[in-house]
């Protein structure tokens, strides 16, 4: 059996549906988007999906959940640079720019219906050419619909924002927010 979601933080939203082995635009608790609406969101963009579906948890999702309930927010949701599912970003695929597309209008349609105007950037530093490419469209994206991503803590040395699940540390979310740009 794989991880488990804490309790009472089960996703009731996701894209696609149904759930799709190869890719993941969106997971969260908000059944419908529009739930968001007036509320307390936590809105996270990663780097790419691994395990998380709607019937399992990853390391990952379980931090982003976990912070979601620490900073008091209203319901957590994941969304990523890119949509291929890979527990290794070094194994993913050559960078598709259809699948980019999909991916940014996917969040750019979540976003719009919770009008939510701001996202908590956590993709750590990217080694995959796929994963920087899209981090070019996903923030063009969000410029362009005035949406701000902001971060906890301290860049990374590359200046990216850091990963839920950094290597030998833990994610910061001490003082108070700052905005990329």
């Amino acid at each position: 059996m794989g991880i488990l979601y804490l309790r009472g933080q089960e996703p009731q939203y996701w894209r696609p549906s149904p759930p799709s082995a190869d890719h993941r635009f969106v997971l969260g608790t908000p059944a419908d988007p529009r739930h968001m609406v007036g509320r307390n969101p936590l809105v996270v963009i990663g780097m790419n999906p691994s395990h998380a579906s709607d019937t399992e948890a990853d390391t990952t999702v379980n931090r982003v959940i976990q912070a979601s309930l620490d900073l008091n927010h209203s319901s957590w949701s994941m969304l990523n640079l890119y949509p291929e599912r890979s527990s290794k970003p070094a194994d993913l695929g050559v960078f598709d720019p259809a699948l980019s597309t999909q991916n940014c209008d996917e969040i750019q349609a979540f976003l719009r219906l919770g009008q939510v105007n701001e996202v908590l950037g956590a993709w750590g530093d990217l080694k995959h050419r796929t994963l920087r490419l899209a981090k070019l469209d996903v923030l063009a994206m969000l410029k362009s619909i005035g949406v701000r991503v902001y971060y906890y803590g301290t860049l990374t040395e590359k200046g990216n924002p850091r990963h839920p699940n950094p290597r030998g540390t833990d994610w910061d979310l001490g003082g108070s927010k700052t905005y990329l740009h």
